[in-house]
């Protein structure tokens, strides 16, 4: 009688993980094909409620071409650490102005408590060029946009190690 029950038990317990299996792959087989890069970095805290910030770059056809749209989410997550919340979304129009062909992201910095700053780079193969730009979102949802200075000229304004 243990044996079955057991057995049932491990039956059950089988079918629940490859239930979860196709969930995960249900939910990637969801998100859009425009949907080109998802990135989270940082933490953020607001009176009681707190989490990690999201960054998404959506790539959309637009004429010939091609424009980079950039969203950044507030996620909250639960104390138990298990579950999260979209809390706030935040799209980015300076981005979208830019009229970026396509955009790819690095955390830039996110030692700072309460916002991390993404670099936002994109490669316009028309003019062989590289744009860029430093987008920086704090807990409030609050969004500063400024061109990043080139990668060459990061390193070189460094002060040289002795």
């Amino acid at each position: 009688m243990y044996a079955r029950i057991a057995a049932t038990i491990i039956v059950a317990c089988l079918a629940l993980s490859s239930a979860r299996a196709q969930d995960a792959e249900k939910l990637t087989l969801s998100i859009p094909p425009e949907v080109t890069e998802v990135a989270t970095a940082g933490t953020w805290s607001d009176a009681d409620v707190s989490g990690v910030f999201r960054a998404t770059v959506l790539t959309v056809p637009a004429g010939d071409t091609t424009q980079a749209h950039l969203v950044l989410q507030l996620m909250s997550v639960s104390a138990d650490g298990n579950t999260s919340k979209v809390h706030k979304t935040v799209p980015v129009k300076q981005i979208a102005d830019k009229k970026l062909p396509n955009a790819f992201l690095a955390v830039e910095e996110d030692g700072t408590e309460n916002e991390v700053t993404w670099r936002v780079t994109s490669y316009d193969s028309n003019s062989n060029a590289d744009i860029g730009a430093l987008v920086t979102i704090n807990a409030k949802g609050d969004v500063q946009v400024k061109d990043a200075p080139k990668e060459e000229e990061s390193a070189a304004q460094q002060p040289e190690k002795k």
